[in-house]
């Protein structure tokens, strides 16, 4: 992975007050779930009294909100970044590497952020209209440019006529599933000393698995002649 292409914050030694309020925000949320995470929790794994993380985020749920938004902002901004730098009109392969790259990228950085992902969602709490607002707000011309690019080459017959929304499930299952599988891969790697190391190497392997995977599945092979 492109470390220039990461948030700043990834990179930080010393971290603001606010940014150590967000990551044990994070922390406690991907462990307690929305309704099992307490102010004081966050406040003792940030060092800061409970007054000052109400003085900066008034509440748990606009500390949710916040910490949602500028993940998905993040994600869509490397997108978008990719997506301008290509051609006016970038092949599939292209867009959708950009895709399954720009969340690895940044869900590498917080691997807890899969974890409340998915338990909100699954316990189909209010917070999931704080999810859906927040990537309705940031994701702009990207799932157009995304779907015509695949119906430019469905239509040119260099790939099948697959539904693009299936499409787009299964590669962000295989996006998701490479987070929440790195506690039970990190456990088998202690107990057995094989399995995967969660590091750049293997997050760019990954990235070319899916992008290749998905071709595989819909490509047209061209008949020997």
């Amino acid at each position: 992975m492109d470390k220039r292409r990461l948030p700043k914050s990834a990179h930080a030694p010393d971290l603001s007050t606010e940014q150590k309020i967000l990551a044990a925000a994070r922390q406690e949320f991907s462990e307690r779930g929305m309704d099992g995470a307490r102010m004081q929790a966050i406040a003792n794994r940030a060092g800061v009294n409970k007054a000052l993380l109400h003085y900066y985020f008034r509440s748990k749920d606009k500390l949710f909100e916040i910490i949602i938004r500028d993940l998905v902002s993040a994600i869509w901004r490397l997108i978008h970044a990719d997506l301008k730098a290509q051609p006016k009109a970038p092949d599939l392969r292209s867009v959708v590497r950009s895709l399954v790259s720009s969340y690895i990228s940044m869900m590498s950085q917080h691997p807890e952020i899969p974890l409340i992902l998915v338990r909100q969602l699954l316990t189909r709490d209010k917070n999931v209209r704080v999810i859906a607002r927040s990537i309705i707000a940031e994701i702009g011309d990207a799932p157009g440019r995304i779907f015509t690019a695949f119906a430019r080459e469905a239509k040119s017959g260099r790939i099948k006529k697959v539904d693009p929304v299936q499409l787009i499930m299964n590669i962000m299952g295989m996006v998701i599933v490479t987070f929440l599988s790195q506690p039970i891969a990190e456990i088998v790697k202690q107990e057995t000393g094989f399995g995967i190391t969660y590091d750049e190497k293997f997050y760019k392997a990954r990235i070319d698995f899916i992008t290749d995977m998905v071709f595989d599945g819909i490509a047209i092979k061209e008949r020997a002649s």
